[in-house]
């Protein structure tokens, strides 16, 4: 298998690879945490217009990426984790520098994230990361079946959030 590796972002542990699509489905497991179905996360990570990214710490696959990137080099996280054992540690805020690295190296101006209108941590995280509030996706996630709910709140929609290039 041959992974194209990411310049090294400076204060990041990992080793950043590119992986092509037809060797994407080791990187399944770890973003099976996103609460979708694996029929739309195999579908995310075998779209051409979508760019997986493995994230190495002492030889392990910590954490993952898929961003969708456009003509005009901005993009979209559509998933990212981090291996259960290692969150809460900082890696994920370091996936999210590698991304915001990558958008400068490609000469996009933002880098958008969606999450569900529940998810609490996520929503601090990202603007922690420096996100901001940008779209509502109204009903986003209305074919989930039957509905779940996250810190007590039904999810619905997806709240967007955009990175931008000063």
């Amino acid at each position: 298998m041959y992974f194209r590796k990411l310049p090294h972002v400076e204060g990041v542990p990992f080793i950043t690879e590119q992986v092509p699509h037809p060797e994407t489905a080791f990187l399944l497991p770890i973003l099976s945490d996103a609460e979708e179905g694996e029929e739309r996360i195999r579908a995310a990570l075998l779209d051409p217009t979508c760019t997986a990214y493995a994230f190495w710490l002492d030889g392990r696959l910590a954490g993952a990426a898929v961003v969708r990137w456009e003509e005009d080099a901005s993009g979209e996280i559509v998933y990212i984790a981090v291996a259960p054992d290692l969150r809460g540690r900082g890696y994920g805020k370091q996936i999210i520098h590698v991304l915001q690295e990558e958008l400068r190296r490609r000469r996009g101006h933002s880098l958008l994230v969606g999450t569900a209108n529940a998810a609490l941590a996520n929503i601090a995280f990202y603007q922690k990361c420096g996100f901001r509030m940008f779209e509502i996706r109204r009903d986003y996630f209305s074919y989930i079946q039957p509905p779940i709910a996250e810190n007590g709140i039904v999810l619905r929609d997806m709240l967007v959030l955009r990175y931008d290039l000063e």
